[in-house]
């Protein structure tokens, strides 16, 4: 059974400037999908980057299980799917390549694997272009190939900033239908998206951002 992701009294400030993120307590657990929402600049991506452990807080901890998740990332990360606002595909591999490398460098790559990959780049309605290099790719299709690969090593928490940027209505209904699937399966999900009415298809709980001295229970 995955754990819960648990946020204890988290502050992140930059430099000598105002807090972005001040004491913000909450608990996100399994299979649950809860949704990050305000304006621009409000503190949602600082909040993703702080859990996803590419920002390290100013204060305060975060917990999945007994890890904390900014002593041991390599820990946590290996429970954990991103789907960036700044995150780059490698533009010389295809999205199969870049599939089968996550799964062989997560060690989860077994004789079922490729059909795997095939299945999940069709769910994503990617695969007729899986064997060409990302590098050719649409910006719709980089975030076809980013949710996919967010995806398919079976993480048990799941963390977008904005996923449905750029994708169709047929893209973004296929996107959801994965999305509940897993959370339905018992995973995690903390979303960020400006598309309100995508974000009730999905979540059941969320928390809005700029958040000061606020505890949240997810």
């Amino acid at each position: 059974m995955p754990d819960s992701l648990k946020v204890e009294n988290l502050s992140k400030r930059y430099g000598s400037g105002s807090y972005i993120i001040e004491n913000l307590s909450a608990k996100f657990k399994p299979g649950t999908a809860t949704g990050l929402i305000g304006p621009n600049g409000s503190g949602k991506t600082t909040f993703l980057r702080l859990i996803s452990t590419t920002a390290f807080p100013t204060s305060g901890t975060v917990h999945y299980g007994n890890i904390n998740i900014h002593e041991h990332p390599g820990r946590y990360l290996q429970h954990v799917g991103l789907v960036s606002d700044s995150t780059g595909l490698p533009e010389y591999l295809t999205a199969v390549e870049l599939l089968s490398w996550i799964l062989r460098s997560r060690n989860k790559w077994d004789d079922k694997s490729e059909e795997r990959i095939s299945t999940l780049l069709e769910a994503v309605s990617l695969d007729e272009r899986r064997e060409n290099l990302i590098g050719t790719y649409s910006s719709g299709m980089v975030q076809k190939t980013l949710i996919a690969a967010s995806l398919i090593a079976d993480p048990d928490i799941i963390l977008l900033d904005e996923p449905f940027r750029a994708l169709d209505e047929d893209s973004t209904e296929r996107t959801l239908k994965l999305l509940r699937s897993f959370r339905d399966n018992g995973g995690t999900i903390l979303i960020s998206s400006h598309i309100q009415s995508s974000l009730d298809q999905l979540c059941e709980d969320y928390l809005t951002f700029p958040v000061s001295e606020k505890v949240a229970q997810a």
